[in-house]
């Protein structure tokens, strides 16, 4: 995995991966979970959104990883009265008072930058949000019939304050599906919250150092798509996925009496990306089934839209999520046939009776 064409290699994968996930929570504190899946979405190539309590520092945290990465970072700030081409950027009429000639000149708008923080994403109309559909899908903007390539790398990284409820607008099923990841907050514990106090308020605050480039994100970003993942592996994600569809009959048990809509495809894809660079983070050149279980509840989690009747009961996607990946541990176990045990001499040994009548 180490060639001309991507000199980083694996090695320089990992160290890169650590030492940025250290510097960043050498000024965010107490959000190292939170830090290693953001990475490992950036290094995967998708966009994140952030949910949690106010004043947990997600605006700091998207300004320090860009400041770490390298990236060029722009900042919208989403308001009811927010327009599409506040964000994308609009056409304006030009004329030359020599030949009196007249043309559209296009303005670019914040989302051409390499990382784009659309805070408090929610609190903005349906057709403003609608506006972020082509900027995270295709990575393009499209005005006057003319297409506009994104900077590359190009991320976006939304926030939702979960609390608010008033005078916030409802994501759409569509723009969720868009994020590779949500990434939910918590409250910092007592020694990191305790550290964190002691940093902000005094006359030094930690800054963080860059240890990266575009160059270099987007040679590990073409690293980590060639890792292998065995057919095990591959199939536990689809287990995962298909298994949280109600429709399906692969469907799970539970997912049939809670889940009203279910993962789409790009879950899978989602799983098999992170799991990936997870992979390389963890100094391995292939794929394993804890990768998967690791970035299995910031990738399915917006992807699961409970029941009306499972939420008036006080469940939540963690009940869900935990059945499937236990459904999928169980079909990922190899099915062993009593002619194979006798074979290897351990018929009659075996705990499950049924297992010896296949």
């Amino acid at each position: 995995m180490e060639n001309a064409a991507n000199p980083i290699g694996a090695a320089g994968f990992q160290r890169t991966f650590h030492r940025a996930k250290d510097e960043i929570s050498r000024v965010v504190v107490g959000q190292e979970r939170v830090v290693e899946h953001l990475l490992a979405a950036i290094f995967a190539g998708g966009n994140v959104l952030l949910r949690g309590m106010p004043g947990l520092g997600r605006t700091l945290l998207v300004k320090t990883l860009a400041q770490v990465l390298g990236l060029e970072h722009r900042r919208i700030q989403f308001t009811p009265d927010l327009l599409p081409t506040d964000i994308i950027g609009t056409e304006v009429l030009e004329s030359n008072p020599v030949t009196g000639e007249r043309h559209f000149r296009f303005f670019q708008g914040p989302v051409f930058a390499n990382l784009v923080l659309a805070d408090e994403i929610n609190r903005s109309p349906t057709r403003t949000q609608n506006t972020l559909l082509e900027v995270m899908q295709e990575r393009q903007v499209t005005v006057g019939g003319r297409t506009y390539p994104l900077p590359k790398p190009f991320f976006m990284v939304a926030t939702e304050n979960s609390q608010d409820t008033e005078g916030v607008f409802q994501l759409g099923e569509a723009q969720v599906d868009r994020f590779l990841m949500m990434i939910e907050q918590e409250y910092p514990g007592g020694e990191h919250e305790k550290l964190m106090v002691m940093q902000t308020t005094g006359t030094r605050s930690a800054e963080a150092e860059r240890m990266a480039g575009p160059e270099e994100i987007l040679a590990m970003q073409a690293l980590a798509r060639e890792v292998p993942v065995v057919p095990a592996v591959r199939d536990f994600a689809l287990a995962l996925v298909r298994g949280s569809r109600p429709g399906e009959d692969d469907s799970a048990p539970e997912a049939r009496g809670l889940v009203r809509l279910g993962a789409s495809p790009r879950a899978a894809q989602a799983l098999l990306l992170a799991g990936k660079v997870m992979a390389l983070a963890r100094g391995r050149r292939h794929v394993a089934q804890q990768d998967i279980v690791d970035v299995a509840r910031p990738v399915m989690a917006h992807r699961l839209l409970l029941d009306y009747r499972a939420q008036a009961e006080g469940r939540d996607y963690r009940t869900v999520l935990e059945a499937l990946v236990a459904r999928a541990r169980e079909r990922a176990i190899p099915r062993v046939s009593m002619w194979t045990r006798e074979l290897l001499g351990t018929a009659g040994n075996s705990q499950n009776p049924k297992e010896d009548a296949r």
